[in-house]
């Protein structure tokens, strides 16, 4: 888990890079592209066609397109926010998902959870600041990443046992590349600030290490979620926000203030607290 989330903000810090030449939609799209290719080539070795074979996959589809508006956000929020704060932000996503879960999957959730959930938003409000000189509208889009990150996480957790991880993660990538090449087509075809430019070889090398690291990353995190409970993980999740900083400040300058600090200890808890109570919520009432 550790090594899942300490590698996964250099696939930010590279997209945070490349955002100086390229588009967040171009950049995402080649992420999910190239992934495609990863994750073919892992499944061909490992099995042949026949690990292809899926039976949900408009559900994989569906889960797909709600990971690459996430992915997309995310890298749109790179380009104009500091890389820690924007990771810290999206860290509200296992708050929104307790309170998705809560709606739409019928499962119960005590004061304990409740109170956990406000005082993550506080936190995520206290980084963001609104009303004051620092605050950007960019600020709301790590905020939307982390809703639709958790609508991809409750549709995954709703059908979790369909197939594999390494299926369900091709056919997610798939779904993701098909619905992020209508929005380049249609923002080409739209003449958008978004419209098609063609990547440089070094460019086309970043955008298959983003891929690379997410693969790497996402398996990793999986390896570490099938051999111990989400509530013992998760603040060892928050490794990521550790790693985003030290590269913030090493490649692009960037370090939190204290104001910051203080939010992003807030969301860390309060997730943390979000899925010890997942884990024992029966004995709430």
């Amino acid at each position: 888990m550790v090594a899942g989330t300490m590698i996964a903000p250099g696939m930010d810090a590279i997209a945070k890079h490349l955002s100086d030449a390229l588009s967040p939609l171009l950049i995402t799209w080649g992420r999910f592209s190239l992934q495609i290719l990863i994750m073919s080539s892992v499944l061909l070795l490992s099995g042949g066609l026949k690990s292809f074979k899926t039976n949900r996959m408009f559900i994989h589809w569906i889960r797909g397109a709600m990971l690459a508006s996430a992915t997309l956000c995310f890298f749109w929020a790179l380009k104009h926010l500091p890389l820690t704060e924007t990771i810290a932000i999206f860290f509200v996503q296992p708050i929104i998902l307790t309170m998705l879960s809560a709606l739409f999957l019928g499962e119960t959730i005590g004061w304990h959870r409740r109170l956990a959930v406000v005082a993550g938003f506080i936190g995520a409000l206290i980084v963001i600041r609104p009303g004051t000189a620092s605050f950007s509208v960019y600020y709301s889009l790590p905020l939307a990443a982390a809703f639709f990150y958790a609508i991809y996480m409750a549709i995954t957790r709703a059908h979790a046992t369909v197939d594999t991880p390494a299926v369900q993660q091709m056919a997610s990538g798939v779904g993701g590349a098909i619905f992020l090449s209508i929005l380049l087509l249609a923002s080409h075809w739209a003449n958008f600030d978004w419209r098609w430019a063609s990547p440089t070889l070094n460019q086309w090398g970043w955008l298959f290490a983003i891929a690379l690291i997410a693969s790497i990353a996402h398996t990793l995190v999986v390896m570490g979620m099938s051999r111990a409970p989400a509530s013992v993980l998760a603040p060892f999740g928050y490794s990521e926000i550790v790693a985003a900083t030290l590269l913030g400040w090493w490649v692009f300058g960037d370090w939190p203030d204290a104001l910051s600090w203080l939010g992003i200890l807030i969301i860390i808890l309060s997730g943390s607290y979000v899925a010890w109570r997942e884990t024992h919520h029966s004995t709430e009432h």
